[in-house]
């Protein structure tokens, strides 16, 4: 058995735009402390917060034992 369609309300009349508008709005970012690491060869390591601390740590271990076995 069809589905049985309900009826749609149509406006009176249509609609008109009669104008746009564009407004520039700044949202307040919330400020947060941030660590950032520059090494001499250009590398910048981003720690974001205290949790990320020791992930960064043991990357710098790694980065530099990487970087020592590179040059021999």
């Amino acid at each position: 058995m069809p589905k049985k369609r309900s009826p749609r309300r149509q406006p009176s009349r249509r609609l008109a735009c009669e104008g746009v508008e564009f407004t520039e709005v700044e949202f307040p970012r919330s400020i947060r402390p941030r660590l950032v690491v520059r090494f001499a060869e250009g590398l910048s390591l981003l720690v974001e917060d205290e949790q990320a601390i020791d992930l960064a740590a043991e990357f710098i271990v790694a980065f530099r034992a990487a970087e020592e076995g590179g040059r021999q």
